[in-house]
């Protein structure tokens, strides 16, 4: 079923679903004027484009906490801290619609469930909202993201309306005959043209093959080992987990676990301090591989979603498109 609302009644719409969520997540530019989700307070909404930031806080918070423990007897008593709000999140482009699934496939289908992850992604609605150009460094259209999945609701900008596709049973129970009407016009048009563009063409061989090749020290030269590209990725998921401990019969200890990077030097040292990625050169390469390589061939789909915020926010300009299609035209035929 398909309907439309007039943009000037969104407002209304998103106050009626804060009567049926305990959070209405939107996109809008915060304090520093960078555009991210937040909670939903009558702001201003972003809809020109994709977000300098993703939606991945309310799936994959920076700071989660796990458990808490506390002595008891000669065992522990664990209560697990699970996140059980109930969410509707408006806005959400296409690209990162593809960055939940890829998600899923990690954390809800293989190796076990991961309740913290889990528990969050089905008490969320997701409204996604088609885009009408292509966004700065994006090449979506290279990895076929630029079409929504998973989601529950479809906006599409029509002049002064959205046109609302329904997907799923969660979507329609949001649609409200006080904003919406019913249409039978046909769907709009979703296509976009990217600047950037990747060859995916056996991409995840050649790269594997190309372990060596010289653009990874190259590129590496330039690199800050900053992590902004990790955080700004909607995928990236590494994490470390930290236990905070208070002592004392009748009190309880914590246990979180944090976003990591493994950009960071420090990432991959384990015990007797031994590092397994010591170089800039090697972690740079893992990121790109593990993007558009590694992910693929365990799970089947890429970690990369072709959103372009990796390039948009290095200090330096390095790029992951340009890194792959010089290994891709250059590097064509080599074998492991």
């Amino acid at each position: 079923m398909n309907y439309i609302i007039k943009k000037e009644d969104l407002p209304k719409f998103l106050e009626f679903l804060q009567k049926k969520f305990d959070q209405v997540i939107v996109p809008a530019k915060n304090k520093t004027d960078a555009t991210c989700f937040q909670q939903y307070s009558g702001q201003e909404l972003f809809l020109e484009t994709r977000t300098d930031f993703s939606a991945k806080e309310f799936f994959r918070p920076a700071k989660e906490k796990m458990f808490s423990f506390k002595k008891k007897n000669s065992s522990f008593n664990v209560e697990p801290c699970f996140d059980t709000a109930k969410r509707v999140i408006f806005g959400i482009r296409p690209c990162e619609t593809h960055a939940l699934h890829a998600l899923d496939v990690l954390f809800i289908k293989f190796f076990g469930e991961d309740r913290f992850y889990s528990i969050r992604r089905k008490n969320t609605v997701v409204i996604a909202l088609q885009c009408s150009k292509a966004c700065e460094n994006g090449f979506c259209t290279s990895l076929g993201t630029s079409q929504a999945t998973g989601h529950d609701l479809l906006f599409f900008e029509r002049g002064s309306d959205f046109f609302v596709k329904v997907e799923t049973e969660k979507g329609k129970e949001l649609i409200d005959s006080k904003f919406f009407r019913h249409t039978s016009d046909a769907l709009p048009s979703a296509d976009i043209s990217c600047k950037n563009s990747l060859d995916t063409e056996d991409i995840e061989e050649n790269l594997y093959a190309n372990f060596n090749h010289p653009v990874w020290k190259e590129e590496s030269e330039r690199c800050l080992s900053c992590t902004s590209c990790t955080q700004s990725c909607p995928t990236c998921y590494c994490y470390t987990t930290k236990d905070e401990f208070v002592f004392g019969s009748d009190t309880e200890s914590e246990r979180f676990r944090f976003l990591d990077s493994c950009q960071l030097k420090r990432f991959t040292e384990v015990a007797g301090n031994h590092v397994f990625r010591p170089s800039r050169e090697g972690r740079l390469r893992q990121f790109v591989l593990h993007k558009l390589s590694y992910y693929r061939e365990q799970y089947g789909v890429h970690l990369c979603i072709g959103c372009g915020r990796c390039i948009t926010v290095c200090p330096v300009k390095i790029s992951l498109v340009e890194i792959a299609n010089k290994i891709q035209k250059h590097g064509l035929g080599a074998k492991k």
